[in-house]
Order: C-alpha cells, then structure tokens, then sequence
C-alpha cells in the first residue's frame, strides 16, 4: 500500500509536470510583447521593425508594441533586452552593428552573441555611398580624386561611433587611401540635413533611408556597397566595380530574444516571423525599401552572428576604431 501511495505521488508529479512545463510555451503569448529597437526612428532596424510588428501582432493574437531605445551604437537598447526575462516578452531587432559591440567597446556589460537567443534574420540590406548632390562629382573615382584634394579636411557622417555607417565608411576610406573627418550624428536621418546641405562631404547608408533622397535630387548616390548591384538602382555600380575590387560590405537585420529564452517560444516565433517575411505585400514594401529577405532558422541566424563576429573583429582591430 505505501509503495503504491508512492507510485502514485511520483506518477503524479511526473504528469503535473510534463502539463505544466510546455503549458507557458503552449499559452504563449497571454499579453503583449515588447519589441526594441535599440536605434533612433528612421533606420533600418526601426523600420523593419515596425513592418514586422505590425503583421507579428495579429499572428500571435497580442499587441507587439515596438520603443526604440537609442544610444551608444544600440547597446542601451540591446543591455536592456540581456538583462530582460527570457519569456519571449521582450525581443529585439538589431542589424549588424550589434555584432560589433565587443570589438568597439571592450568593455560592454553584455555578449552580443551568448546573451542573445536568435530567432531568425530577416533582411539584408545594401548601403550605399552618397554625397550631397551640389558635390562636383559624377562617380566614385571623381568623389575619390575630389577628396585627395582636400586631405584631412572634408567629414564624412555617420549614424554614430561603431555604426554600420561608421565602420563600412573607414573600411572604404582605408581601402581608397582617403583621409576624412568622422562626424558621429544620433542616427542616420539625424545626418541628412547637413549631409544634403553641403556640411558633411559623404556618407553610407541604408538605400532605404536615402532613397528618396536620391529621387528628389537632394542626394547623389555614387555606388553601393555590396557585391552586387541593387535592382532599385540599376545603373548604380558597386565600389568594387568602381576600382576597389576587394570591398564587398553589407547589412542584415535580426530578432533576438534574451539568451535562455524556451526553444518552444524560440521556434513559435520563428514560425510566425518566416511566415510574416513570406507575405507577398511584406515582400513588396521590404524591396521597396531596399531589402532583400533572408528568412532563416534560428540556428542559421546564429551561425551567421558568429561568423560576422570573427570577420569584423579582425576588420576593427586593424583600422583601431575600439573605443
């Protein structure tokens, strides 16, 4: 009799927790979800971020509220969400910056890979050089010859220190044998006023935040930074077509989820994400942006934050932009 009380309290307990303990991944979500953007308005991040948000939220039946948490190259943003409960209410949506952190800031009080739990890349994005459209300039070479005439004396903005922004703009200049004044603004649409007035000679950005920019002539686009032409921009070349064979840099956008958060929330939400990504109308607006969707598994999505880690740590020891 007292053995089969025993049983039965440990059949009981095995069965309480096999119902208890998927139940909160099963329930998931019961209120809504945070999503920050640890970047200012108008960037890649925030926008992607906002698209997403706005066909997540239906997916997963509560409001996906989006706050953007600006400062310090996203890791205000990115230390909150570490920091942040691993129950799938707190997410993040970075680009590739994020994986710099350790190599820009040594002293970080996060690890932009171990503290993070990926949950799928989304997008990936080309930056593109641009110059004030009064510069006196018709392609690459000539903004190239434009600036050895004037060494050390013209700026170049960015979207702040350790930025994609900053980073791909001093691998160029390293590579085009340049000598420019960085100006770090509090985001990329922050720069555009002085960029489109003549203060700041050159920039990179997102084609989604200058596009219509470029279209209303406020801007030149000289060439785009990837391996490969955009089709937005056909006749745009490259900068290793342009002579700078051995520049090849691009963006990519992720949602992470604090590291420790349940593979059963991981893997829902990367359902509901691929699933939001596929949407023809998704497609259409992300394109339209400049951005090309690259749904991935999160396992794929870590595999590729790992590699970008090795690639640009070297990069940013070499150029010493550590701060």
């Amino acid at each position: 009799m007292i053995f089969k009380t025993i049983l039965s309290g440990l059949l009981w307990v095995g069965t309480a927790l096999t119902v208890t303990q998927p139940a909160a991944a099963q329930d998931y979500p019961t209120r809504p979800v945070q999503l920050i953007v640890p970047y200012a308005p108008g960037g890649q991040g925030d926008i992607t971020a906002r698209l997403i948000a706005q066909h997540l939220s239906p997916a997963l039946g509560q409001p996906v509220v989006v706050e953007n948490r600006p400062g310090a190259n996203g890791s205000i943003g990115s230390a909150f969400v570490a920091k942040s409960e691993p129950d799938g209410y707190t997410l993040e949506v970075v680009v590739q910056s994020h994986v710099l952190g350790k190599a820009l800031m040594p002293n970080l009080t996060y690890d932009p890979v171990k503290d993070f739990a990926p949950i799928s890349l989304m997008t990936r994005t080309q930056l593109g050089l641009v110059v004030p459209a009064s510069l006196p300039v018709k392609n690459l070479q000539e903004f190239v010859a434009h600036v050895k005439q004037h060494p050390g004396k013209l700026g170049f903005a960015s979207a702040g220190h350790g930025s994609n922004a900053h980073v791909f703009a001093e691998w160029f200049l390293d590579t085009a044998d340049l000598d420019m004044i960085h100006v770090p603004y509090a985001g990329s649409a922050a720069a555009h006023p002085d960029l489109i007035s003549g203060v700041a000679t050159m920039a990179f950005d997102t084609l989604a935040s200058v596009k219509g920019l470029v279209s209303d002539k406020r801007l030149k686009l000289l060439a785009v930074a990837g391996a490969e032409r955009h089709p937005e921009f056909p006749d745009i070349p490259t900068i290793a077509e342009s002579g700078f064979a051995d520049y090849d840099a691009s963006s990519w956008s992720a949602l992470l989820a604090p590291a420790g958060t349940p593979n059963e929330i991981v893997d829902r939400l990367n359902k509901e994400v691929v699933a939001v990504l596929a949407r023809e109308d998704v497609a259409k607006r992300l394109a339209s942006l400049g951005a090309t969707i690259v749904a991935s598994s999160p396992q794929e999505a870590a595999e590729t934050m790992n590699v970008e880690v090795e690639r640009y740590t070297d990069l940013i020891g070499r150029l010493k932009l550590a701060q």
